[in-house]
């Protein structure tokens, strides 16, 4: 489960990365202009904040509160990294926070393929982003291994969580 975290975090930082572009410095996903790029409906779910219900147990609550908190420093630390005052490391830290915070949230197995099966959609917009940055001479070829390694361990967990589901185990 922990290559999982990590995998997924990955993509959270190379596919944030890769939506914005130079000239938004200091932006988050929100504060894009209508006219700059476009954040696809994957990645707007992955940075969503998740709402704090009144009927929340103080541990869904906390739960919720840290996978707000992993959210919004996720955007801080691209921000700062598009900026040019961190670097990228600092940024994939932040995306295997958030990843992690989403994976603990699912309450059950079906939640958790729910958060899998997103987290693998995003994993594949990455590796299409890389691929055709190598393409145009940007990027490294070990930037996309990276990707394709992470998005096999999202196929890899995905199927473990459907086996479970199938047999019937939380």
């Amino acid at each position: 489960m922990r290559s999982t975290r990590v995998s997924a975090a990955s993509f959270l930082a190379a596919v944030f990365l890769a939506s914005s572009q130079v000239g938004t410095a200091g932006k988050s996903a929100a504060q894009t202009p209508a006219d700059g790029p476009k954040i696809s409906p994957e990645i707007q779910a992955i940075l969503k904040p998740v709402a704090i219900a009144g009927g929340d147990s103080e541990l869904q609550k906390k739960l919720k509160e840290r996978h707000n908190a992993a959210v919004k420093m996720l955007e801080e630390r691209v921000n700062e990294y598009k900026k040019g005052v961190r670097d990228i490391n600092s940024v994939f830290e932040a995306a295997r926070l958030t990843a992690e915070a989403k994976l603990d949230l699912a309450e059950n197995v079906e939640a958790r393929t729910a958060v899998l099966t997103q987290l693998l959609d995003v994993s594949k917009l990455v590796e299409n982003n890389l691929t055709q940055q190598l393409a145009k001479g940007h990027g490294s070829k070990a930037d996309l291994e990276r990707a394709h390694y992470a998005r096999l361990t999202l196929e890899v967990e995905l199927l473990r969580a459907k086996q479970k589901a199938k047999n019937g185990r939380d």
